[in-house]
């Protein structure tokens, strides 16, 4: 995929190839707000340069709607968050939670995909790949 974040930069998941990639598939609900706040902490933990962050909404909302929503997070996120106009991460990853959290290693595979799940359970299965 190649999205563009809330602040206007373009990512390629292509060029991140060598690092590993934790992705949050998000819309905008409370529990999506929660897994972004425990991406904070991962990255808290996690100072690697092998560690790329990002959030994705995935549900085609406007970008104003997605600054206002993460406008009224407790604390800022500490990473990427990209807007999916067209669903197509949504659609080519076949999102079925809310939030869905993928762990893609540094030779672009997937390794896992999984619904909410907390900081320290990431934190030690991503010390895993780095």
């Amino acid at each position: 995929f190649s999205l563009t974040s809330v602040d206007g930069k373009k990512i390629t998941l292509s060029d991140l190839k060598g690092k590993v990639v934790l992705v949050g598939m998000f819309h905008i609900c409370v529990p999506c707000m929660k897994q972004a706040l425990e991406f904070n902490k991962v990255k808290e933990q996690l100072s690697s340069e092998k560690l790329t962050i990002l959030g994705i909404n995935t549900n085609g909302d406007s970008k104003a709607s997605v600054m206002k929503y993460l406008n009224g997070f407790p604390e800022s996120v500490e990473f990427s968050y990209l807007i999916d106009p067209d669903q197509s991460v949504h659609k080519n990853y076949s999102q079925r939670d809310m939030p869905t959290v993928l762990v893609i290693d540094s030779e672009g595979v997937i390794q896992a995909r999984v619904p909410w799940v907390g900081a320290d359970q990431l934190v030690k299965f991503l010390k895993k790949f780095l």
